[in-house]
């Protein structure tokens, strides 16, 4: 008789997370990251390979160097927990560093400020825990079939927000961590968030040399909203590097092979737009200003809105208990690169790249801390 092999699915793995109190130390599992859609792991041996005098022309060792894990997941966004991890930031006050939200209204939702000059410093840079399963058997040959991988001391290396017509926002991951725990158990039981994920016609973006904070009113601009908008994208790197030392450091948290410490360094945003063609005047701001008829020396800079709204409206007074919605400001921007083409049968587009100096997300929900 044949023998029955199981085949693993996608649809039985689940991806959970939780914060680190330092860097390395297991978190707690308590936070669904959103709607994943996919997640890519990578653990290296880095094999050390050795041949030897007197030998053959083969190899005489191969022996294990530095153990390295790396991965990807995305998710459509349903809230801002996890942003904090990409940023560095959660902090609603220009006193403290990472101090967490302010009440929005009441003491039922909050205002989440992340993108902060005072970017904390690469020690105080938060971490997670990374839970990933997969749990295909509850019978017999569940020891051998699941597989449950915990990663610790992960951290954020690239971040990207992207949005387009007919698709919810999304949000990509790419994470590097210092070590991996495995065992064949079920996943951590965290209830499934219930709101649906930001969609492109819960949308506007916006174009204005003016100051933009969380609560700038709809009228003030309105009449600096892009249209025939059909995608964006905003990216953070925070050019992580991976640090080994002979020895180790004596940190209890670190494994003999694992890196010893993953120092986050300057951080690095880059944007684009996706629009059809409609007037001169974004290309004229390439140029240098809202007026301009040629390149010139200076380039005015603008600041770039994209708000997305489940429920109320970014900036509204009065402020709701009911708010859902989420604001980023591309602070200080130029626009680097602009391609507008043209061919019979196309809808002339325009796609613009940006050069963004600062950040700063502002999202309203009911979470009190994300941390």
């Amino acid at each position: 008789m044949e023998e029955i092999k199981t085949v693993n699915s996608g649809y039985k793995q689940t991806l959970l997370w939780g914060g680190e109190a330092s860097y390395g130390a297991a978190g707690t599992i308590d936070e669904q990251t959103g709607l994943v859609q996919s997640i890519n792991p990578t653990e290296t041996n880095n094999l050390i390979k050795v041949r030897t005098m007197g030998g053959t022309r083969d190899y005489s060792n191969i022996i294990p160097g530095k153990f390295q894990i790396s991965g990807s997941f995305d998710y459509m966004i349903q809230n801002g927990a996890f942003m904090r991890q990409a940023f560095g930031e959660d902090t609603a006050t220009t006193a403290t560093i990472d101090s967490g939200p302010k009440f929005h209204t009441g003491a039922t939702s909050y205002r989440h400020v992340m993108g902060s000059a005072a970017s904390p410093a690469a020690d105080s840079f938060p971490s997670f825990t990374l839970e990933f399963t997969d749990y295909e058997s509850t019978d017999i040959s569940a020891a051998t079939t699941n597989l449950k991988r915990k990663y610790t001391g992960c951290r954020v290396n690239n971040f990207t927000i992207s949005g387009s017509v007919d698709e919810p926002v999304k949000a990509a991951v790419d994470w590097m961590a210092q070590g991996v725990t495995v065992s064949t158990g079920a996943p951590t039981s965290v209830a499934a968030m219930t709101t649906d994920p930001f969609v492109f016609y819960q949308g506007a973006v916006y174009a204005t040399s003016g100051a933009v904070t969380a609560y700038t009113a709809l009228y003030n601009l309105s009449a600096n909203e892009i249209a025939e908008v059909n995608s964006f994208s905003f990216g953070i790197n925070n050019n992580l590097e991976a640090i080994w030392y002979i020895s180790g450091t004596t940190a209890t948290t670190q494994t003999l092979r694992g890196l010893k410490s993953l120092l986050v360094k300057g951080r690095d945003y880059t944007g684009s737009l996706g629009l059809h063609f409609k007037n001169k005047t974004m290309y004229q701001r390439f140029l240098g200003s809202n007026t301009a008829t040629a390149g010139g020396s200076t380039l005015n800079k603008y600041n770039i809105v994209l708000d997305f709204a489940r429920s109320g409206y970014p900036g509204s007074s009065p402020k709701a208990a009911t708010d859902d919605w989420f604001r980023l400001v591309l602070a200080s921007c130029a626009f680097d690169t602009i391609n507008i083409p043209g061919s019979p049968e196309d809808v002339v587009s325009q796609d613009i790249d940006l050069f963004i100096p600062k950040a700063k997300m502002y999202f309203i929900d009911t979470d009190a801390s994300y941390a």
